[in-house]
């Protein structure tokens, strides 16, 4: 074997290889993904254990006087959210009496399951996360993934301990949205994406034509819409920026969407687990 043919094997082991998998059954390499994944998943998870390491012995390092402020202020903040507890219990029964009375159905249910970011997968391509929660946690596909500023993305792929998290940023993130006051007028959202260290975006479409969008500095909120059952209504998305500009069909409108500038530095999410009803406990239609 010549010293040329020699230095060409590589390649030919290469395209070999990929006519392989080009060609592999969608089974095939739906296996040998999962199965790379889950080989790198405790390297993700020593890492983000490592960085919590890290954050503790600095926190141990703070003074006595830090200490007794951040207690002070969460002592402040639980008498608060024991206050919105208390009140939010008192709605909800308030609700499911008025759906029994009325015969109506439940609104979903969801379990709050909390998430530690793993990996983030921010470029041109990826718009993911990936949290520290997996199917051992009982998180499926679809599940909506929030935080205090409110929607995050939803869960695209879960292992046995790690999830992805499609981010609302996204060109492949679609979801029923409406803008604040015009809770009878659904728009659609859609990621779009983020430039080379530059701030994530969004755009809604099927804005009507006579809806009345703020200019200059003022913003109106895009929140959920609720249907299609999957997120909650009334979580933030973003805020509308800019003035609408017609769409090809000139019936309706277009808008950019400003995202939360947290988005790329998330470090503890919410995943919501939708809680499957009793059937024995579903209101019976009235005649």
């Amino acid at each position: 074997m010549t010293p040329e043919i020699r230095n060409l094997r590589p390649f030919f082991f290469l395209f070999a290889g990929m006519f392989v998998w080009w060609f592999a059954p969608a089974a095939a390499r739906r296996a040998v993904y999962e199965a790379v994944y889950e080989f790198e998943a405790p390297s993700f998870i020593l890492s983000s254990r490592m960085r919590e390491l890290a954050q503790y012995w600095e926190l141990r390092s703070r003074s006595e006087n830090d200490l007794i402020r951040a207690g002070r202020d969460a002592s402040r903040l639980a008498a608060t959210m024991q206050y919105e507890i208390s009140r939010n219990a008192a709605l909800r029964a308030e609700n499911l009496r008025l759906e029994k009375l009325l015969g109506l159905p439940s609104r979903p249910e969801y379990r709050t399951v909390p998430a530690r970011t793993v990996q983030r997968r921010l470029g041109m391509w990826w718009q993911q996360l990936v949290l520290r929660r997996g199917e051992e946690d009982g998180v499926r596909p679809g599940c909506p993934v929030v935080t205090a500023y409110g929607v995050v993305g939803r869960v695209r792929e879960v292992f046995y301990d790690t999830c992805v998290v499609e981010l609302i940023s996204s060109p492949s993130f679609r979801i029923s949205a409406r803008i604040a006051g015009m809770e009878n007028r659904p728009v659609t959202y859609q990621g779009a994406g983020a430039a080379p260290f530059g701030k994530p975006r969004g755009k809604i479409s099927d804005v009507p034509a006579d809806a009345v969008l703020p200019g200059g500095g003022a913003r109106l909120d895009v929140v959920t819409s609720g249907l299609g059952g999957i997120f909650p209504a009334g979580l933030k998305i973003g805020s509308v920026a800019g003035t609408a500009a017609r769409s090809g069909d000139g019936i309706f409108r277009e808008a950019d969407v400003a995202l939360s500038q947290d988005l790329a530095s998330i470090e503890e999410a919410a995943i919501l687990v939708p809680v499957i009803p009793d059937v024995s406990e579903t209101p019976a239609p009235r005649a």
